[in-house]
């Protein structure tokens, strides 16, 4: 029996409902060697210097919808080389049909290209590189372990020629590491070397790695766009009250996130923003897509499309339709209550439903954080 390494529900917060289409997630490896200073699950401490196989296993099975792979630490580290544990992940999908989601910044994802395009020619994997700059010298000091933009855009080139699925991730998005100019011409050059759409999310403040990460852009600061916009949109006694990893004010996001959704666009692609629905420009459709759980932008979309009021009985006739667990129903169910599920969008609450309207409903300030929710 093919077997996976534990996996959790994605969709279990209004954070992961707004970025994701996952059902399911899981990792190869506790840890990360490649020590990105930003990443939301890094502490204080060894987390790069001691990584280690994940225990626990789970029988492989198709019900398990999209399967994440690299949400808290990336599948394709140097470990992987020896270990090949993300590759027994690529095997079992193929042999089970289980839709996978690859995010990664490693260049050993190259090594699999046989399995994967095994898995691409079924619709059943998309590999996705993360990229938030390719200004070679910031990346050095804030991804010191991680393979530089250049080596990232290279093997996304080399995933599409041979016809596998290829999206970008500009997570995190950092106000001030570049210049607005600087930004849309990256959006454009993804969307190029990619054809169909990128992500992106802003910077997740969390107080375990903070002053970590802040040294590391202080040596960054001479390579910045502008380090100024930085410090004001993140100042250093970043305000940690909220118990989510938050984000800077919506003042200091829309001018970092406006030029990359821009430049994606200029390039062809479709642009994807993890907190601000309202900025999304389509939606994800075929390949690993047949097997989606709506985002809140899915959501907004098919209420607009309507022209007049959602109810919540027929919402949830048309959400049905793509299998949540009764645990997410009702999660929906009461952020749809309290009017939390629809920020970033232009909808309007009308007693028990929601409407199209001109108005913003403001966005929250914080990003998503991966929940240890075990599948049933």
């Amino acid at each position: 029996m093919h077997r996976l390494p534990s996996a959790f529900e994605f969709q279990n917060s209004v954070e992961t409902i707004r970025a994701h289409h996952w059902r399911s997630y899981t990792d190869t490896y506790k840890g990360c060697e490649f020590e990105c200073q930003y990443c939301l699950y890094k502490g204080p401490g060894e987390y790069g210097r001691h990584v280690r196989p994940v225990d626990g296993s789970i029988p492989a099975r198709s019900d398990l919808g999209i399967v994440d792979i690299g949400t808290t630490t990336d599948p394709y580290q140097p470990m992987e080389a020896e270990q090949k544990l993300t590759r027994s992940i690529l095997e079992a999908a193929a042999a089970t049909e289980i839709p996978l989601f690859v995010l990664t910044r490693g260049t050993l994802v190259l090594r699999d290209v046989d399995v994967l395009r095994d898995l691409a020619s079924a619709g059943l994997v998309e590999v996705c590189i993360s990229v938030i700059t390719l200004n070679e010298d910031v990346a050095a000091q804030i991804e010191p372990g991680a393979p530089r933009p250049h080596e990232r855009l290279r093997v996304a080139e080399q995933l599409a020629a041979h016809d596998i699925p290829v999206a970008f991730h500009v997570a995190p998005l950092i106000p001030g590491l570049d210049t607005p100019e600087n930004v849309a011409a990256m959006g454009k050059r993804l969307a190029e070397a990619c054809g169909s759409h990128i992500f992106s999310a802003m910077l997740g403040a969390r107080k375990p790695y903070w002053a970590p990460f802040y040294k590391s852009m202080d040596a960054a600061a001479e390579y910045c766009g502008s380090f100024e916009t930085f410090e004001r949109a993140y100042p250093r006694d970043f305000d940690f009250s909220r118990g989510a990893a938050d984000t800077c004010d919506f003042e200091y996001a829309l001018p970092a996130l406006t030029p990359l959704r821009d430049g994606v666009t200029a390039g062809g692609a479709t642009y994807v923003s993890e907190n601000y629905p309202f900025l999304t420009t389509g939606a994800l459709e075929g390949g690993i897509y047949q097997w989606k759980l709506p985002t809140v932008y899915d959501m907004a979309s098919w209420i607009e499309a309507r022209g007049a009021v959602a109810e919540w009985a027929d919402f949830l006739t048309w959400y049905r339709g793509f299998g949540p667990s009764e645990r997410l129903v009702g999660l929906v169910r009461s952020l749809w209550e309290s009017g939390e599920l629809f920020l970033g969008t232009r909808l309007a609450k009308q007693n028990d439903g929601y409407v199209a309207s001109e108005e913003l409903l403001m966005p929250a300030q914080h990003t998503l954080v991966a929940k240890r929710t075990p599948v049933a």
